[in-house]
């Protein structure tokens, strides 16, 4: 098969069209010729009926004339201009003319042929024009092929000069605008792909610190059997603590994973908020009194909102990590509930160093650690609490002034 540029690719649907481009002229050249005979056959009929009627009038008032001579008369070629003009001057027949019948049959399939060459001519001519067309046509999608493959190749320029008004030239700028997308989402995959990576890379160092360190007090645990007993104390809650560490970081992690997976229900139901900030604080509390940091509760007893108690307590519970966190030693963090007609809200405040401005802006971004941050923090708390609230037609706000402390806002909306 020669290139497209040459000549016409004649694939199936080429194919298609010039069979019911035949068809088509096959169809007018019929239904002109049995026009044409329709037609002959009706000057036929009304000349016999002519005929006729002359020859009756003729026997009727000559009844001596031979009637096979006047059958040739009629039957015959003459020049009759002179019985033409007599019988004009009457005004009889004088539209069919001094021709015979035979001539007027001649001339009515002579005018049917020249309408047949007329008609293939013409299609000879639309057929010529519109294979140039498809021609075009073909040229455009090759070089839309052509594109396409310039695309796949991250050849994302487009020439806005080549553009034309017509569907291919539309389609092809829509290939181009979507393949543009699919190469920004391309961009945001690869950089999310890395910070997973980097982020995967971040916990299992979290994984391996603690481990190791569990590992060394384990052993001088065993080797030492008569240790002191407040070392041996403060071992054992150091590794307690590292477990806990250790077992809120997988578990944060599955829940994320489920929550991206879209297999969560949550639940609605009317809450207390005061049990709901209690059982958080048992989520926090081993965190809390390794930090020895205390919590100062003003709740008012009617306030109530309508959520998931597991999940919301969950989401909660991370916030309440994060101040504890980021709390001095023998700080109080303070929790306080408000409600109106418009939101239940939950406010947890810490005394610590507190959060500038463009920390705020990615601090619920998933892995992001602050420069304030633990060395053991993954920064996967305040996202995955993020997500849990604002599922719950919630939303999540912080206020944060440098060494004044910070503000987490949790509103529930009614």
């Amino acid at each position: 098969m020669t290139s497209v540029g040459k000549r016409l690719r004649w694939n199936r649907e080429l194919h298609r069209l010039v069979m019911w481009f035949g068809i088509v002229f096959a169809v007018c050249i019929g239904i002109m010729n049995i026009g044409m005979g329709i037609y002959l056959e009706k000057l036929r009929s009304e000349h016999k009926v002519f005929l006729a009627v002359i020859f009756e009038k003729v026997s009727a008032t000559y009844p001596d004339v031979d009637e096979e001579e006047f059958v040739k008369v009629l039957s015959g070629r003459v020049n009759g201009s002179q019985g033409e003009e007599i019988l004009a001057r009457y005004g009889v027949f004088q539209e069919y003319g001094r021709e015979s019948f035979s001539v007027l049959e001649r001339q009515v399939r002579s005018m049917s042929v020249f309408s047949n060459i007329l008609l293939s001519v013409f299609f000879l001519i639309v057929s010529v024009f519109l294979l140039l067309y498809l021609k075009r046509r073909q040229l455009k999608i090759y070089g839309l092929e052509t594109y396409m493959e310039m695309l796949y190749r991250e050849g994302y320029l487009l020439d806005i000069e080549d553009n034309s008004d017509d569907e291919l030239s539309g389609l092809r700028n829509e290939i181009y605008k979507l393949t543009v997308l699919l190469k920004e989402q391309a961009v945001r995959a690869a950089e999310q792909k890395k910070a997973l990576a980097d982020s995967m890379a971040d916990i299992s160092h979290q994984l391996k610190t603690p481990l190791t360190s569990m590992t060394v007090l384990m052993d001088n645990l065993a080797d030492d059997i008569d240790m002191d007993p407040a070392i041996r104390r403060h071992f054992i809650t150091e590794i307690t603590y590292q477990l806990t560490n250790m077992s809120w970081l997988v578990s944060t992690l599955l829940k994320i994973s489920r929550l991206d997976a879209g297999v969560v229900e949550l639940d609605r139901e009317s809450l207390e908020v005061a049990s709901l900030v209690g059982e958080a604080l048992q989520k926090v509390e081993v965190a809390a009194e390794w930090n020895q940091v205390s919590f100062a509760l003003k709740i008012p007893e009617d306030a109530v909102l309508v959520a998931d108690r597991k999940w919301t307590a969950e989401a909660l519970a991370n916030i309440l990590k994060n101040a504890v966190e980021h709390s001095p030693r023998d700080a109080v963090v303070e929790i306080s509930a408000e409600e109106n007609d418009v939101y239940t809200g939950i406010f947890v405040r810490d005394r610590g160093k507190g959060i500038g401005e463009e920390e705020r802006k990615k601090l619920f971004n998933r892995f992001y650690r602050g420069t304030s941050a633990r060395e053991d923090s993954v920064g996967i708390g305040l996202a995955l609490a993020k997500e849990i609230i604002e599922k719950q037609k919630g939303y999540v706000s912080v206020e944060s002034e440098r060494d004044k402390g910070t503000c987490f806002a949790v509103k529930f909306l009614k």
